[in-house]
């Protein structure tokens, strides 16, 4: 995915009809005097940032479609197979609409420009050409098909983004109808009360997969790795994305780990780990060697190969694929994966990420080449818990400490009581006072309100949504997680204070609830969690857009 794909900005007149797909009405004025809005233009750039955004969590080896913004009220929304570029026009009158809906505008922008995204991503127009002369050729059971098709792509890939596509799309494709004036049946154009029988159906058949993503996400934040994967594996079977193929792969990664109780097998923290606190060790059984039974890596590898194969710069997968290989033992493998990440992102006149470095210096380190992992180590200057514990690790077996090699329980023991402990006192939560809509996860019990999805592998997921939050009751061969999550639309406030749009340092400080036991970041997203509370927090460029409590039974 080519990410300086503005620099391709220019007006493209085309040389033949438009084979156009249709997101609500579209008009076929003559596109000889249309007139598009510059890239700095900052409706551009926002329309723009929602683009790249979704495309993102979805994803290839496809260049991103050029984004044509006419100030003419013309087309509404459309998306055209160029034969060197694929476009996404969109009116500038449909914008400002969206800018109309307030606070959710970004959201009603998403729906638009996801739907014509599904066109893209979906491949549609090679197999039906729609303009002027042939669209009342097209038989409406395949219009509606294309339609929901793009519609799903739209809601799902958009909430995963971070969007409340689900809520804003009837809304917005209502104020669109009545601007553009075409509420009336037209002969081949769908009418309002068809259109939003087709999202309807969207919506229904989205809402089930949007909220075991949700569920997936938070089990693995509590560390709930195995149902985490059953969740993303049943995900799977709908959207095959480089994005589901990473998760399961970490979920493999994460699940062997947690089956090795020696930590001294493995006494490097890898990237896609928690923060360091939850390295410190209880109790341990001694384990004279690494588990032979490399499966779940296999496993691992092979998703974020997929990953890779489906988009070749996705550099996550990279540096994950080196961890898996790291953990298998194969230390030249790992860094030559990011050797090879490294020629990529040189091409395109990028450096490698602190996460790359960092497995890279962990595998010369566990190759013995300690010159070599200095100089990767050397590379990261952020001072997070994880990187400041490898840095002393890697620092201890180059001055070969007897402490670190006599008694590794003890040595990592000790580097918390002197390193890090002193700043992370815990702060007392109650969790039978964490209550979401004034419930609690451990009263919730099964009623005919809620929807069953049966994921397969003996586990199964229940729902209940309402507008501003849900309930959901996940069921394994082993165990019964319940989970309650608010919604980016709730008013009210935690326990402690912290309401939706609080800052990540307002939740974290002293006043609230402190340091979190789990911490995962991918900008502009990142979770938090609180074992001893109960309750999680997810984050969209450092303001909590929701928050969940939960409760494990069996």
């Amino acid at each position: 995915m080519n990410d300086d794909y503005l620099n391709l900005f220019y007006n493209l007149m085309p040389t033949k009809p438009f084979h156009t797909i249709f997101f609500l009405v579209l008009f076929f004025s003559s596109q000889c005097y249309a007139q598009y809005l510059e890239s700095n233009n900052y409706k551009y750039q926002n329309t723009l940032k929602v683009l790249s955004q979704i495309c993102k969590v979805k994803g290839d080896n496809r260049t991103l479609p050029l984004l044509k913004m006419s100030t003419q009220k013309d087309n509404v929304a459309k998306y055209y197979p160029g034969n060197n570029q694929h476009i996404i026009y969109l009116d500038e009158t449909v914008y400002d609409l969206c800018s109309s809906v307030g606070e959710d505008s970004l959201d009603a922008l998403a729906c638009i420009v996801g739907h014509e995204l599904g066109h893209y991503y979906e491949e549609h127009l090679k197999n039906f050409g729609f303009n002027a002369k042939e669209i009342k050729d097209v038989p409406s059971k395949e219009k509606i098909s294309i339609e929901k098709k793009a519609d799903k792509f739209g809601l799902f890939y958009g909430a995963v983004a971070g969007f409340d596509t689900p809520s804003n799309f009837p809304l917005i494709l209502r104020l669109v109808y009545k601007e553009y004036n075409r509420t009336e049946t037209i002969k081949g154009y769908p009418s309002l009360e068809e259109r939003e029988s087709i999202i309807k159906d969207a919506i229904k058949e989205t809402d089930e997969l949007i909220n075991i993503y949700r569920t997936a996400q938070n089990l693995y934040a509590i560390n709930h790795f195995e149902s985490a994967y059953n969740c993303m594996s049943y995900l799977m079977n709908y959207y095959p994305s480089k994005l589901i193929h990473n998760n399961l792969g970490i979920c493999q990664l994460s699940l062997y780990l947690d089956k090795i109780n020696d930590a001294s097998i493995y006494p490097y923290i890898y990237p896609f780990e928690f923060d360091v606190r939850v390295k410190r060790i209880e109790d341990m059984n001694k384990l004279t060697s690494r588990s032979q039974d490399f499966t779940m890596i296999d496993e691992a590898i092979t998703h974020f190969k997929q990953a890779i194969q489906i988009d070749p710069y996705y550099e996550i997968a990279y540096i994950n694929l080196a961890c898996a290989y790291s953990i298998r033992g194969n230390q030249d493998a790992a860094s030559g994966t990011i050797n090879e990440l490294e020629q990529f992102l040189n091409e395109e006149g990028k450096e490698l990420t602190e996460n790359a470095y960092l497995v890279r210096g962990i595998s010369k380190a566990l190759n013995g080449n300690t010159t070599a992992a200095t100089t990767n180590f050397e590379k990261i200057s952020n001072n997070s818990d994880i990187n400041i514990l490898n840095k002393r690790i890697l620092e201890a077996e180059i001055n070969n400490e007897s402490s670190y090699f006599d008694d590794f329980k003890k040595w990592v023991n000790s580097y918390f009581e002197e390193e890090v402990e002193n700043n992370l006192i815990d702060i007392d939560i109650n969790k039978n006072l964490e209550t979401i809509k004034n419930q609690l996860p451990i009263n919730m019990s099964l009623t005919k309100e809620f929807k069953e999805i049966d994921l397969g592998n003996w586990s199964t997921l229940y729902y209940s949504e309402s507008n501003d939050f849900v309930k959901i009751i996940y069921q394994g061969h082993s165990e019964e997680v319940k989970m309650l999550i608010a919604f980016d639309n709730y008013k009210n406030t935690s326990e402690k204070g912290i309401k939706i749009h609080s800052k990540f340092s307002e939740v974290t400080d002293a006043n609230h609830y402190g340091y979190p036991s789990f911490r995962w970041n991918n900008s502009p997203h990142s979770i938090i969690t609180y074992d001893h509370g109960n309750i999680g927090f997810i984050f969209e460029d450092n303001h909590v857009v929701n928050w969940f409590t939960w409760y494990v039974g069996r």
